[in-house]
């Protein structure tokens, strides 16, 4: 079943407990209509709309508290929702606005860094504007604490914490490197792992939020992480989408490719010892885990915003490392979300350029196994 929803749709979460489907909803031409949307799991129905006073991008649901967060990754801040009301409970602004230059000269980049970056910015008519895009978040709930990476935009990466008995920011942790974006829990072992696209796996503790060690892995790009606790499992994708120009003036040195991407990764989370390597279609972004099932999900979004795309979802054997089934779903599948009990994948599928030009809405999609 795919039903059209929004004119953006991003990520989407399952609540067992609401047996509802929430899908973040952004309008780019006009934030004031960006939305948190509650959809029917069966029908796909429109149920409830939560209004956002700014683009929504990610979200993390705390089923057994009747919350879910979601990022406002262009606008500073993190949104509390309350699932039963269908309303936000509140909005924790994280950073300020900033001069992008003054803020250069601050961190004391190099001449050439910071010239190839305020050119960069030219092109994109910004001046002053918040230094960090948040794109994912995770929850330790055993540690009242929200965790939320930072994507420095020129500068490294942080991870925010959020304290989530008071929804205040608890502390911002810096030491992230280059484009931090990828983040999963591991409560049992009090471990949060962040990946970015340096080919690095940053292990924190959740109860000191002391950095514990970082992996040095041979994917280039861990853009989202799953984590399996029954066999200390870290799976990720990675893209292969050109960062060079970019990584490069941020390293200050040229960043030698450790893989060509396209992959799924899965990773011994102690030493980041690669277990096995699995090819995907191009460009995977989203990743679900199936444990229950020994199941992996990744969509495959087909390309860079190309005018005409042909993505997928990729379904694998996690035992084998073997792919089951690929399924055609263009243009671009986005984001997933399981409901593992009734067997259920939920799929957000975003606009290629034709489509985007064409006013089309961007759809979300059931799939019953």
């Amino acid at each position: 079943m795919s039903r059209p929803t929004a004119s953006a749709v991003v990520e989407l979460a399952y609540s067992p407990r609401e047996n509802a489907l929430f899908v973040s909803a952004p309008d780019w031409q006009d934030e004031s209509r960006s939305r948190l949307l509650r959809l029917a799991p069966d029908s796909l129905d429109i149920q409830a709309e939560v209004p956002l006073d700014g683009k929504g991008f990610g979200v993390a649901l705390d089923d057994a508290a009747n919350r879910l967060y979601l990022t406002q990754g262009f606008n500073g801040a993190i949104s509390v929702i309350d699932t039963q009301g269908n309303q936000i409970v509140k909005r924790i602004p994280v950073m300020q606005k900033v001069n992008f230059e003054q803020l250069y000269q601050e961190h004391e980049l190099s001449q050439t860094r910071r010239d190839f970056l305020l050119e960069q910015l030219k092109k994109w008519n910004v001046v002053d504007d918040f230094p960090y895009k948040l794109r994912e978040l995770a929850i330790d709930a055993d540690q009242h604490r929200l965790f939320a990476p930072g994507l420095g935009l020129g500068i490294d990466s942080v991870l925010f914490v959020i304290d989530t008995e008071t929804l205040e920011l608890e502390k911002i942790l810096p030491g992230f490197g280059y484009n931090a974006v990828g983040i999963v829990t591991d409560p049992t072992r009090h471990r949060i792992f962040v990946s970015n696209m340096q080919g690095q796996i940053i292990t924190l503790d959740s109860r000191t939020l002391e950095i514990t060690g970082t992996l040095e892995v041979e994917a280039d790009q861990l853009l989202n992480l799953v984590y399996d606790p029954a066999t200390n499992r870290l799976f990720g994708v990675d893209q292969g989408i050109d960062r060079d120009e970019w990584r490069n003036n941020h390293l200050e040195r040229e960043y030698a490719h450790r893989s060509p991407g396209h992959r799924v990764f899965v990773l011994d989370a102690d030493s980041g010892k690669t277990l096995a390597v699995m090819p995907t279609d191009e460009v995977p972004i989203g990743l679900n885990l199936d444990t229950q099932r020994n199941r992996l999900y990744v969509t495959n979004r087909g390309g860079v915003r190309p005018d005409s795309a042909q993505g997928s979802v990729t379904i694998y054997d996690t035992e084998a490392y073997q792919p089951l089934q690929t399924l055609p779903l263009p243009p671009h599948p986005n984001s997933l979300a399981l409901d593992a009990a009734g067997n259920i994948l939920y799929v957000t599928v975003k606009n290629d350029g034709d489509s985007a030009k064409a006013g089309k809405p961007e759809h979300v999609v059931r799939i019953q196994f």
